[in-house]
């Protein structure tokens, strides 16, 4: 049948295994497949499914195709590199790198893939060290990325050598920096990314039910994407210290740039919180604002519920369904745009440390 009982041993793929024999079926049919994922895609978007088993499926539905294809049970894995210890010398110069500085932990993570990536393939071609690496070798190795990577992973891979290089002039580990070598453009597809219209925004947040205590925990987490442009991650983080009731303004910190931005709270924003704090949200010691709905109360586990509350309020709106809370975050900024404010105050409103950031975000430039 192309699957044996060697896979059928493995108990991860015994539901794909059990559906071709239901049906009789002696050999691999793709379609069984596509409607046990499209199954899964319906049971997530009904709410039926967490996300987290949502993912399980699909990585068992991977796993049996590329054993059917290759033979192997084990999935590729990208960044399986970054995972891997390198030589003594480049592991710890690695480790000095991601140590020499506070960086978000997905910066991090990216760093350390790079590092991992490039050190490997130093390894590979028998450079035991930087001191007889130049920028011939650089050139190899962007080139060699550059067979197996899509131009959005070159341009990470250039901007973190790029850091990486800095780094290790600095530290005098190489000869120079090599900042014009790592500054040649990579040509990029820009994407299109979805916007809700103010009205779309309006119904979405009217359809959500403020009688309950999971609709006013919603609605606050909403009007703030919607009214102040926050991101999930900022939101779930956001502690009862941070606002100021007197002064009428939400102190944070973000978690993407490290800025410390003063948001005003929009009559909007302070009903809603005021109304999940007071009437809905747990009495316990817990700083963090938005908690658990069910015991024990701690703080939301993750930004994606934030995304999967807002899909739910996609629902209820009768919207296309989405977990990308941030779509109401470049709503908000391609609507200011559009009506006329300068990208510089949309960049301060936002909180983007450059104009380009804020300009992706709005994806619409008022042509002046």
């Amino acid at each position: 049948m192309g699957y044996s009982a060697r896979l059928e041993a493995l108990t991860r793929a015994s539901t794909l295994v059990i559906k071709h024999e239901e049906l009789g079926l002696t050999t691999f049919d793709r379609s069984i497949v596509a409607k046990h994922l499209n199954d899964a895609d319906e049971r997530l978007y009904a709410g039926k499914l967490t996300k987290d088993s949502y993912h399980i499926i699909r990585r068992n539905i991977q796993r049996f195709v590329t054993f059917i294809e290759t033979g192997n049970v084990e999935l590729p894995n990208s960044l399986k590199g970054s995972r891997t210890r390198l030589e003594p010398l480049y592991q710890e110069i690695t480790e000095r790198y991601l140590a020499s500085g506070e960086f978000h932990p997905n910066t991090r993570n990216d760093m350390r893939w790079i590092a991992h990536k490039y050190f490997n393939w130093l390894a590979k071609n028998d450079y035991s060290d930087l001191s007889v690496v130049g920028a011939m070798e650089i050139q190899r190795f962007m080139l060699a990325c550059t067979k197996e990577m899509a131009p959005s992973s070159l341009h990470n891979v250039k901007l973190y050598m790029k850091k990486l290089y800095a780094f290790l002039y600095n530290e005098r580990l190489s000869e120079s920096a090599y900042t014009e070598l790592l500054s040649f453009p990579v040509n990029r597809t820009s994407k299109i990314y979805p916007v809700l219209s103010m009205p779309d925004v309006a119904k979405l947040l009217d359809s959500i039910d403020r009688k309950t205590v999971e609709g006013k925990r919603a609605y606050a987490a909403m009007a703030l994407g919607a009214e102040l442009a926050m991101r999930a991650c900022d939101i779930v983080a956001l502690k009862l210290s941070d606002i100021d009731w007197v002064s009428g303004d939400l102190k944070i910190v973000q978690s993407k740039t490290n800025t410390a931005v003063v948001l005003p709270l929009t009559e909007k924003v302070w009903e809603s919180l005021q109304d999940y704090i007071l009437n809905a949200r747990p009495n316990v010691k817990e700083q963090h604002i938005f908690l658990r709905l069910t015991p024990p109360y701690k703080p939301l586990k993750a930004a994606v519920t934030i995304g999967e509350i807002y899909r739910d309020c996609c629902f209820a709106a009768g919207l296309p369904p989405s977990k990308s809370f941030h779509t109401l975050r470049r709503s908000l900024a391609t609507a200011m745009v559009t009506n006329g404010v300068d990208i510089n105050d949309v960049a301060q409103v936002l909180g983007d440390t450059d104009i380009d950031s804020a300009k992706s975000t709005s994806r619409l430039i008022r042509q002046t």
